[in-house]
């Protein structure tokens, strides 16, 4: 079923993208080469049980993905998300070569980025986008299958599985990030500026793909009910300054002015401060990815109506009013979505954090144009508690 669900996915998209003026020739070819494992899998399903038969589908799908990264903008391509379905796949088929299939996706990623030359996303106009949007379903279809597993066990062995793919890859990617980072200060030694680059290059890579994994399997673990979190009373304002400290290199990049807006007195809250962190670090990452260079982001936290509310304001294209209901689910994205890297977890687990607090994510107009993002949590500590 997966696989003519994904061999459908792939020839929709590129009709869909046909239709909307993509270059004949760039799209075949990319369609082709992303039909390939539905095909291996096809001529290997009476063996796909087997471990040998498992392996042939997880290369061959890791190669497509390769290529497909490779030829969409490697780093900032959005089918990035392509290579977390191989340990998906792994871990449908009763989980062979799943440590393998994780390993391999990390280093698929670097070699993607490392390959990355001919840039053919404009020419393939929103197939890259939406196919990418095509893989997460399928990682998360491929996520959800237990195979032969009873009904009462299966949500205790999906919390196994995800913890079992958080430690394969979160573990491989923080080598290849620390490592990557040491080539890339010199620390051994003078390199030329090429390698440097390449260096730089795979750290930001890995860095992103962290990124998302780490969205997917948080928003895995909610859907699971296993996701739980530790509250605790803080100063909601020392959270808003140093989310805002680690996000200014990203805003600099850009030339977007990055500020936060705080009260002068204490903003005591009772809440889980990692989850509070998470959520801005995604609205406010959010926020810089969809300013146009030059542009402001500003972060506002007050107390308001008995609760705390976090908004993340910024001066780029605004929000259409019929992306608003569907911004923040899972695998959404907005009419802009296309332009960016990404593929719509970050707002869907602002909102999942959100409600497990008992609050709500909504989009607003910001004054003078542009976006607001609030997050309302009923949190605050009032002053009478001890």
């Amino acid at each position: 079923m997966a696989l003519w669900a994904w061999a459908m996915g792939v020839v929709f998209v590129g009709i869909v993208s046909a239709l909307n003026g993509a270059k004949i020739g760039p799209l075949a070819a990319a369609s082709a080469l992303a039909l390939a494992p539905s095909f291996t899998g096809f001529m290997l399903l009476p063996r796909l049980g087997s471990r040998w038969g498992a392996l042939s589908f997880i290369c061959v799908w890791l190669l497509t993905a390769i290529g497909l990264i490779s030829g969409t903008g490697g780093a900032s391509s959005p089918l990035s998300v392509l290579l977390l379905a191989a340990p998906a796949a792994a871990l449908a088929l009763a989980r062979p070569w799943a440590l393998e299939a994780g390993a391999g996706a990390v280093l698929g990623f670097a070699l993607a980025a490392f390959l990355s030359g001919m840039e053919l996303r404009a020419e393939l106009g929103v197939f890259p986008g939406a196919l990418a949007v095509v893989a997460t379903a399928l990682v998360v279809g491929l996520m959800a299958l237990s195979r032969e597993t009873p009904a009462p066990a299966r949500t205790q062995a999906m919390g196994e599985r995800i913890a079992e793919v958080s430690h394969e890859l979160r573990t491989p990617l923080t080598h290849i990030l620390g490592f990557s980072e040491m080539i890339e200060r010199q620390i051994f030694g003078e390199l030329s500026e090429r390698y440097v680059e390449y260096a730089g290059l795979i750290r930001k890579s890995g860095a992103h793909l962290l990124g998302l994994v780490n969205d997917l399997l948080d928003l895995s673990r909610i859907d699971a009910g296993r996701y739980e979190i530790e509250t605790g009373d803080f100063d909601v304002r020392s959270v808003v300054e140093e989310v805002v400290r680690l996000s200014i290199d990203g805003a600099e990049k850009k030339q977007i002015e990055l500020g936060m807006v705080t009260p002068d007195a204490p903003l005591l809250v009772h809440a889980d401060a990692r989850a509070v962190k998470r959520m801005l670090i995604n609205t406010i990452g959010n926020a810089i990815k969809f300013t146009p260079e030059g542009g402001r982001v500003m972060v506002i936290a007050e107390a308001r109506d008995s609760a705390l509310v976090l908004d993340t304001i910024d001066n780029g294209p605004g929000i259409p009013e019929e992306d608003r209901e569907k911004l923040g689910q899972a695998y959404e994205r907005g009419s802009g979505g296309a332009r960016a890297e990404g593929t719509g977890l970050g707002l869907a687990l602002v909102r999942a954090l959100a409600t497990l607090h008992r609050g709500a994510l909504s989009f607003h107009d910001a004054p003078g144009g542009g976006a607001l993002v609030r997050v309302t949590l009923p949190v605050l500590r009032s002053s009478g508690e001890a």
